[in-house]
């Protein structure tokens, strides 16, 4: 119990040390990490501990698209078919079941975990670049994921990947060739680079290669600087074509996007005015001189830091990286492998003056560059390997026991009373002498507690010194709400309806129906005619008499 409070101890103090060495930061040293160009909002902002970026534990690892489950101080998450573990408070860590060893272990500031930035973006398939003058770091996730990798060559591991992905030094300027006839129709240019591996840097021939299917465009690699360091981006199939650090490659490939040609359909049209082609083989072509050309006889490989190509990505750019990807074809894989291998191609041997720059089909085993040499163990070069071996783990001491000087008696057992086992006899207690124990007493060892090996606190800057935070308590105090007792709702009652009785009407007795007797018909009379009265021939109308009113008879007297 003692050891493990001593441990909880230690870690308390790294996490106080953490959170002073945070709060004393200047303003002007905050750190701005941006992905994939989009600035990433940390809550809380992130630490830079022992030359190292830390950010919050799930802000970093959902962003990259990683899930994360935290167990009693282990760190596991899973994204881009990897699987990554850390723990709070020590530099041991694991990369698909592989042990991994960190500069600077997690730690734990308030209730935030912090994580090394640039290890967990690596661990998950990103590269990142590091500008000390703005403190920015960059996080592209750039090129295809792990899975779509190994989509069409699952055994091919070429140079230039795993712990050649980095280099101190910078890659030499890209050679200016001439760019060889198109052997097959529908072929895509993939421009010559300067690879790595454990022979040094080594010249990948421009060559002819088949897109994986119809509409897929080629996104050539390129060496980045960033933190101290050259990084290898690798290149990738798109519908477009992405950033590939603003590198002259020539042959199209002059910076940003590609003049060589279009995909018309199902067929590649190609460009005569940039791309070499032989019309009576290849009649697909059209001609646009339009299309910037840079000829420039001096080509910088590699972007960013001194003397590097100065460019950045474009929003259409970053849509493209951000979209769907596939990686190099067998073909390609097998192209980069065999160059590897010729000891002609390698710059310490033909002073970065390549004997082959281009060819017309890829290379592989059965179709080696003229004039190959393979190497041999004494080309290797001594390349520090960017994942260190892991560590054995320190053998901890056993409990020490304290022999007693000759001729002191063995201690008593001065515990409680031993009860006798099943069927042993129960007497009485035997008187003793000073000092005789019986033979079932045995001595007590007396166990110390290992050393803690505290861990080795690094140097920083005298700092203001303030106390830790603590949290001011605040208590609740819950606000009075006066109760006012809301009488119910009176119930309503519904009236009882009485069925009243029903009436029944007597029956309806029709009269009878009389019969009136037939009826006689009269005779009719008719008046014999009358003669007209002759016209009076002096009399135009003549009235009739008139009425004379008798008088009215006298009054009575």
């Amino acid at each position: 119990m003692e050891f493990k409070g001593l441990v909880r101890f230690a870690a308390m103090a790294m996490g106080t040390l953490a959170a002073m060495v945070a709060m004393a930061l200047p303003a002007a040293a905050q750190v701005n990490v941006t992905v994939d160009g989009s600035n990433l909002d940390l809550q809380p902002p992130p630490i830079i501990q022992a030359g190292r970026v830390f950010v919050p534990l799930r802000g970093i690892f959902e962003r990259l698209g990683a899930s994360v489950v935290y167990d009693n101080g282990t760190i596991n998450a899973t994204g881009n078919g990897r699987d990554v573990s850390l723990h709070i408070g020590s530099t041991d860590a694991t990369i698909n079941g592989q042990p991994q060893t960190l500069d600077v272990a997690p730690f734990i500031v308030g209730a935030s975990t912090f994580v090394p930035l640039r290890f967990v973006s690596e661990a998950l398939g990103a590269s990142v670049d590091w500008n000390e003058s703005e403190h920015l770091v960059s996080i592209s996730t750039a090129g295809a994921p792990p899975q779509q990798q190994q989509q069409y060559a699952p055994e091919a591991a070429p140079a230039g990947d795993d712990q050649y992905d980095y280099s101190d030094s910078p890659p030499p300027p890209i050679p200016v060739y001439e760019q060889p006839y198109v052997p097959t129709p529908d072929y895509l240019w993939q421009p010559g680079y300067w690879g790595f591996g454990p022979f040094g840097f080594f010249w990948v021939p421009g060559t002819w290669v088949q897109a994986p299917q119809p509409g897929y465009l080629w996104t050539p690699g390129y060496w980045g600087f960033g933190n101290g360091r050259y990084g290898w981006h690798r290149g990738y199939w798109a519908t477009a074509v992405g950033f590939y650090g603003g590198v002259n490659y020539g042959c199209g490939y002059y910076g940003n996007g590609y003049d060589g040609g279009r995909w018309d359909g199902p067929h590649f049209r190609y460009n005569t005015y940039v791309t070499r082609v032989n019309i009576t083989i290849v009649r697909n072509v059209y001609v646009d001189r339009t299309v910037y050309v840079n000829n420039s006889r001096t080509r910088i490989g590699f972007n960013g830091g001194r003397g590097g190509v100065q460019a950045s990505p474009n929003a259409q750019q970053l849509i493209v990286a951000r979209a769907r990807h596939l990686g190099p074809t067998v073909a390609q894989q097998q192209h980069i492998q065999t160059a590897g291998q010729d000891r002609g191609l390698l710059a310490r041997f033909n002073n970065n003056r390549p004997p082959v720059l281009t060819v017309a089909h890829p290379l592989s085993p059965s179709a080696r560059p003229a004039g190959f040499v393979p190497v041999t163990p004494a080309d290797r070069v001594n390349i520090p390997r960017v994942v260190p071996p892991p560590r054995a783990p320190t053998p901890r001491p056993g409990p020490t026991f304290h022999a007693l000087p000759a001729g002191t008696p063995r201690p008593i057992h001065t515990g409680p009373p031993r009860r006798p086992m099943p069927g042993q006899p129960v007497g009485p207690i035997r008187p003793t002498a000073p000092g005789h124990v019986f033979p079932t007493d045995h001595p007590v060892p007396l166990r110390t507690v290992p050393p803690v090996h505290a861990l080795p606190i690094e140097t920083v800057r005298p700092v203001r010194t303030a106390p830790p935070y603590r949290p001011v308590p605040t208590p609740y105090r819950p606000v009075p709400t006066p109760y006012r007792a809301v009488p119910p709702p009176p119930v309503r009652v519904e009236p009882t309806y009485r069925a009243l009785p029903v009436r029944t009407q007597p029956p309806y007795h029709a009269p009878p129906v009389r019969i009136a007797p037939p009826v006689r018909a009269m005779p009719i009379r008719t008046a014999p005619p009358r003669p007209p009265a002759p016209p009076h021939p002096h009399v135009v109308h003549q009235r009739p008499p008139p009425r004379r009113t008798p008088p009215p008879p006298p009054p009575p007297k």
